[in-house]
Parts: structure tokens; C-alpha cells; sequence
């Protein structure tokens, strides 16, 4: 089950709102909790006992963490820490790499182990709850967190049902207020239902139009045995517009329905694509994880205080690791090390010239470095990528008006005009049209008040029509 999917809309969602409003304060994150782990059932029953064993695991481990830190056993705090770290780390890289790194060290594949033999997909949700429990054990050894002695409370902080497909990756401290005492005002229900409804409408209209688009041109056989450049360029930009809204549409939908419970999840978004280098794309992309690597992996190596090789090797040793974080192949190792790269490079004197570059030029270098590396991403494999990457500097042009007279409908290149005009920052535009209404006297600001209510509602209706007509797609990170 999805959060984008009927069942979840129209019958699982309604019933948890129900019951959480129903029942008193203190029962509610009772509520909470048993509609997370029917919510993990119904999408991976065999991920059940994976998650108790680590809420189990890890609520004992914090506990015994805290005690070390109280009685000042520093030692003891520390080698619990890195047992609690190993175990986490050690069964996510079990579940989703070992198939992965037998096949990639052929010794192994020699000594009898068949990596076709290794069957089974990653528990849902295992690289987000990973995460979060990692976070929640080194928080509490840092002493920034106190070691929860509520059972419940870990548990509902590992299993939280709108974060737990993808994301994004809370801390325990921003939970722990809403996990406490759930009591979400009038007006965070309102606002969250608009922000699910915006969420629902940007996978739903926007991410599931252009991905057809993507996938003939990432799928294509063309006529003469190569991508034309063209359609090459076009399933790109239809592959930057489905990824970002998909994503993002799910951080949008999962943040309201937190906050229509009381519990604040963090933004995982900012306008990315506006970016004018690829290091600023990263404090808008994915936040949560980016952070993270920053908080857990990248400042303990040392981060930017020790010599610039080391800087350098640092950046690089990150972003492989986020790579492989988001899947088990090549291409995402690729994928990673491709923005390492330009990380580096702009710490040099690139960096600084691109700095110092007009705005325009810094944008088209960022969103080109950005786009291209999407190739790697949604490649099937390295050499499906290469080819790719080959056809979109061809300067081939034979299959682009059949393109766009099928792949490309009416819809799809409607769907990427309002994929680049969504892409930007309009909030500084909403923010004036609402001035504007309310200078209108009564009827403006009743004109406002009723598009407040209508363009949810009819966001939903239209994305509800959509999921009818058969247009399903899973979300893009849930396989992460």
C-alpha cells in the first residue's frame, strides 16, 4: 500500500483520522502505532520483524548508551555506540548489497556463492528506519537527545506510517513533541490536508505524465539502432521533471499528513533546481539525507578542517556511499561519485570562477551537471547510460518528429511546461496575489478564502481521476 494508492486514500486514511480523533490525547500515539505497523503489513508483511527487532534492538541500545553517559563510562558509551552503529549498517548492507558485492568481487562467485541464489528484496523501508535509528543512537551518545525509556514512543519514531516508504529521514528530537502529545490544532489539519493534496497532485498529474514520457526514451529501440539527440534531450527533461515531483510530491504528502497528526516531519525540498552550483544543489535536494551524511559520516571524518586531499577524499567517500545508500548497482555508485566530483572541483578555482560567474550561466551549468547526472540514475546499466550520454550530443535528428507526435502528447508537454514553472519559487507570488485580494475589501478576501478551499479540493478530484483512468506508478525512492 501507497500513500498515492485508493485503498490508502479512501479507506485506510479516513479510518486512521477517525480513530486518532476519537480517541482520547493520551491513546492516540497508541493509534498511531498500530495503524503504522498494519500500514508496513500491508506493503511488506516480512518487514514486520525486521522493525520490531530493530525498535527493539536499538531501544535497549540507547538506553544502555544514556546510562554510559550519565555514570561518564566514556569507553563503554563509545563501544556501544559503534556496536549499535555496526548491527544497523550491517544488516541494511546484508539485506540490500550482498547479492551486489558477490557479484562485484568474482573470488567469491569462484568459491560457490551464486548471487542469483540470494533472493528476496530489502525489507520496506529499511534504508529510512536505518537511517533514523543510526541517527537516534549517536544523538543520544552525543548527548543532544535523552534515551527514550517509552517503548512506544521509539517505536512510533522507527515506524511512523507516512515517512516509512520514503522518507524523509526525522530526527528523534523534532518528533518528540508531537509523539508526546498529539494534539494538532484546527489549523495544522487544514493546512496539512492542503499540503497532502498538493503532494497527491504533483506525483499523480505531474511525475505520472512525464514518466511515460521518460520511459520511451530510456526504453527506446529507434529506427537505425541509435537514440535520436532530440528525444534523447526530451525524455531527459520528462526523467528531471518526474523525479523531482515525485519525490517531492511524496515528502509534501508525507509532511501534511504529519502535521494533521501533530507531528512535525522536515522539509526535504527547496526549489533545487534553481540552483547555481551542484554543492547548493544539495542543500536543496533530498535535505534529510544530505544532512545526514553530513551529521553522521561527513564532519566525524573530519569534514572541511583537515588537509584538502583529505577534504577531497571525504567528499568523495560521501557521495559514493549516498550513491549506493539509494540502490545496489553500478550506476548509482556512478551516480554518486559523478557529484562528488563537481563537489571537488568546486572547491577550486572552478568553483570560485563559477561563483563569480552572471547567475544565468551558474544556473545552466548547475541544472546541465544535475541533468546529466540523472542519465546514471535512471539508466538500467552503465552501458545503457554511456549510450544514452552519447545520443544526447548526436546532433541525430531522424526519430524527433515521430517523438513528438506519440511519446510526447498534448498532456505530457503541457505536464513539463508546469513541471519548469513549478519548478521555481512562488511563494513571493502567492504571497502578492493574497496581498492584492485582501486590499479588495470583502469579496477579495472571500474570492481568497474560497480558492484556498476549491483548488485543494479539486487537486484531489483530479488526482483521484487519474489513479481511476489506471495511471498508477509506484514512487520512484519507494524501491530505495
Amino acid at each position: 500500500m501507497s500513500l498515492d494508492s485508493p485503498l490508502f486514500l479512501f479507506v485506510f486514511l479516513p479510518a486512521v483520522l477517525a480513530g486518532f480523533f476519537v480517541a482520547p490525547t493520551r491513546f492516540r500515539p497508541h493509534v498511531l502505532l498500530a495503524a503504522s505497523l498494519i500500514f508496513t503489513a500491508m506493503g511488506d508483511v516480512s518487514a514486520l520483524p525486521v522493525l520490531a527487532v530493530s525498535i527493539l534492538g536499538n531501544h535497549a541500545l540507547a538506553l544502555a548508551i544514556g546510562n554510559a553517559r550519565d555514570a561518564g563510562r566514556t569507553v563503554r558509551r563509545k563501544r556501544l555506540t559503534a556496536l549499535g552503529v555496526a548491527a544497523n549498517i550491517g544488516y541494511l548492507a546484508k539485506a540490500k548489497y550482498l547479492a551486489f558485492v558477490v557479484s562485484a568481487l568474482p573470488f567469491l562467485e569462484s568459491s560457490g556463492i551464486d548471487p542469483a541464489n540470494i533472493h528476496g528484496l530489502p525489507p520496506l523501508g529499511i534504508s529510512f528506519f536505518t537511517f533514523q535509528a543510526v541517527s537516534y543512537l549517536v544523538d543520544v551518545s552525543r548527548g543532544q537527545v535523552a534515551a527514550e525509556k517509552n517503548l512506544l514512543r521509539t517505536a512510533l519514531y522507527l515506524s511512523f506510517f507516512p515517512k516509512m516508504i520514503a522518507g524523509p529521514i526525522a530526527r528523534y528530537a523534532a518528533m518528540l513533541p508531537g509523539m508526546r502529545l498529539p494534539r494538532p490544532a484546527l489549523s495544522d489539519v487544514a493546512a496539512g490536508s492542503v499540503r497532502f493534496c498538493l503532494g497527491l497532485a504533483k506525483k499523480t498529474l505531474l511525475a505520472g505524465t512525464l514518466g511515460p514520457v521518460a520511459d520511451a526514451a530510456f526504453s527506446a529501440r529507434p529506427l537505425g539502432g541509435a537514440l535520436d539527440m532530440g528525444t534523447a534531450w526530451l525524455g531527459l527533461l520528462a526523467y528531471t521533471g518526474q523525479i523531482y515531483f515525485d519525490f517531492s510530491g511524496y515528502t509534501d504528502m508525507a509532511v501534511g499528513l504529519g502535521r494533521m497528526f501533530g507531528i512535525a516531519l522536515p522539509e526535504n525540498f527547496d526549489h533545487p533546481y534553481v540552483s547555481r552550483s551542484v554543492r547548493e544543489f544539495w542543500r536543496r535536494w533530498h535535505i534529510s539525507l544530505s544532512t545526514w551524511f553530513r551529521d553522521y559520516l561527513y564532519i566525524p571524518l573530519g569534514g572541511g578542517r583537515v588537509s584538502p586531499v583529505r577534504v577531497q577524499g571525504n567528499l568523495l567517500t560521501v557521495f559514493v556511499l549516498c550513491g549506493l545508500w539509494h540502490g545496489a548497482s553500478w550506476t548509482f555508485v556512478v551516480w554518486g561519485l559523478f557529484h562528488g566530483v563537481f563537489l571537488v572541483l568546486e572547491r577550486t578555482r572552478f568553483g570560485r570562477a563559477m561563483d563569480a560567474a552572471p547567475a544565468a550561466l551558474g544556473h545552466a551549468y548547475a541544472l546541465l551537471a544535475v541533468m546529466l547526472g540523472w542519465v546514471f540514475f535512471r539508466a538500467a546499466d552503465l552501458p545503457q547510460a554511456v549510450n544514452y550520454l552519447g545520443a544526447l550530443f548526436s546532433f541525430r535528428f531522424e526519430g524527433f518528429a515521430y517523438t513528438w507526435m506519440t511519446a510526447a502528447s498534448r498532456q505530457a508537454l503541457c505536464a513539463l511546461v508546469l513541471a519548469v514553472v513549478f519548478s521555481l519559487p512562488l511563494g513571493g507570488a502567492a504571497r502578492t496575489v493574497s496581498g492584492l485580494a485582501g486590499r479588495c475589501g470583502t469579496l477579495g478576501r472571500g474570492a481568497a478564502a474560497a480558492a484556498a478551499i476549491l483548488a485543494p479540493a479539486a487537486l484531489l478530484v483530479l488526482s483521484a481521476m487519474q489513479l481511476a483512468a489506471g495511471t498508477y506508478s509506484p514512487f520512484i525512492y519507494a524501491r530505495f
